[in-house]
Order: C-alpha cells, then sequence, then structure tokens
C-alpha cells in the first residue's frame, strides 16, 4: 500500500499540476493572439508577397520604405514570400496566396481598418502611388 502512495506522489501529482499549468498557459497565449488580432484588425494593412529572386520584389521593398516613413504607427505591413515554406506545410502562406489570388510578385494587398481589401496591385508600385493609397484606407 505504501508503495501505491509514493507513485502517486511522484508521478501523478506533479503530472496534475504540470497539466494544470500547461492549460493556464494556453490560455493566456490564446488571449494574446486574440488581443493581437483585435491590434491588427484596428489599423490599415498592406500584405506584400515577394520572391527573394525578384528584381522589382527589391525595387518594390525600397519604395515601401519611403513610403512607410510616416505610417509606421498607423499601418501594419507583413510581407508574405511566395517561396518560403510553401512545399513544407507552411498553410498560411498557401492560404493567403489563394486567398488573394496572387499570380504575379510583387503584389501588393491594401486592406482597410475593417478588414476589407481596398486595392491589389500586381507589379512594381512608387512610393507616391503607396502613399496615396494608404491616406485613401488610413
Amino acid at each position: 500500500m505504501k508503495n501505491w502512495i509514493i507513485v502517486l506522489l511522484i508521478f501523478v501529482i506533479p503530472l496534475g499540476l504540470y497539466a494544470y499549468l500547461d492549460a493556464k498557459a494556453q490560455s493566456n497565449k490564446m488571449c494574446s493572439v486574440e488581443q493581437e488580432k483585435l491590434a491588427m484588425a484596428q489599423k490599415a494593412r498592406i500584405i506584400k508577397f515577394s520572391s527573394p529572386m525578384c528584381s522589382e520584389c527589391k525595387e518594390t521593398a525600397l519604395e515601401m520604405e519611403k513610403a512607410m516613413k510616416d505610417y509606421k504607427d498607423s499601418v501594419i505591413v507583413e510581407e508574405i514570400n511566395v517561396i518560403e515554406n510553401v512545399g513544407k506545410g507552411n498553410n498560411y502562406n498557401k492560404e493567403a496566396i489563394k486567398k488573394y489570388k496572387v499570380t504575379l510578385v510583387p503584389t501588393l494587398v491594401f486592406i482597410d481598418k475593417q478588414g476589407n481589401v481596398v486595392k491589389k496591385q500586381e507589379g512594381l508600385m512608387k512610393s507616391d502611388e503607396i502613399i496615396e493609397i494608404i491616406d485613401g484606407i488610413k
């Protein structure tokens, strides 16, 4: 009988404590993800689809840097590499490519605060064009 009590003390109680703490950590993680989604929903977003082998993508990145100087606090820029991890189970990239029907890179998708796609532009964009669209969705 003593052996069963010792086994309970050594294995069952720590496992129960671990399960409780893990559940609590997962709950906190979900809250932070929900808060992040809420913060993203309250800001305009630009999703930039690109490839490291694309010369126009590099030019677009430079133009984005110029355009975003005054908008860093009010617009979220998300970059998706269309080549990276697509075949390795990265469902987010695949889903985003399908959702926004990306066929060429670079592609910029402008999304307003409510989550509506305002404009989708394929190919190189100059900074003044980007600023004009941001001013319209901000």
